[in-house]
């Protein structure tokens, strides 16, 4: 369950499904890493639900910085697989978004890349052990909004 909490008091709340955590802990850590604020989580801040963010309808409605957050997640994701090394993160990401022509994503070198691995390999330790029940609280900094907006993935009982 990911449960958001947004700067004006309002909620919201979706279930997440057996591997979409993984793959909202790599948008995290992408667009904290990389200062993305149209991605996922910016997009929750700012007043969308998860329920629509997962409408495909609505998804070519958003911004650039939506997709570029998309396919650095998944760029996270490749290089937590071994499907990229680091020092391939720049071309992976960077192709798919001038395919799309979509701005580039800059700094993207093998430290930063390393950096994301390792925030995302840290979160995922984080979340696999939280106990049934409990959460971990995520705490998106949005700096246009000048804001945290906290977040939590909940286990099931």
């Amino acid at each position: 369950m990911l449960t958001s909490s947004r700067a004006d008091g309002s909620t919201d709340q979706s279930d997440l499904g057996p591997s979409l955590p993984y793959h909202d802990l790599a948008h995290f850590v992408a667009e904290s890493d990389l200062g993305l604020t149209d991605g996922f989580f910016g997009s929750v801040a700012a007043g969308r639900t998860m329920d629509e963010l997962s409408d495909a309808t609505l998804i070519p409605t958003l911004p650039p910085g939506w997709m570029q957050a998309e396919i650095a997640a998944r760029g996270v994701g490749s290089l937590a697989t071994g499907a990229c090394r680091p020092e391939q993160l720049a071309e992976l990401v960077n192709s798919e978004l001038e395919h799309l022509g979509l701005p580039l994503l800059t700094g993207l070198d093998t430290a930063r890349a390393e950096r994301l691995l390792t925030g995302f390999r840290d979160l995922v330790a984080r979340f696999e052990a939280v106990a049934d029940g409990d959460s971990l609280k995520l705490v998106f900094a949005d700096p246009s909004r000048a804001q945290s907006h906290p977040s939590g993935l909940f286990r099931p009982n």
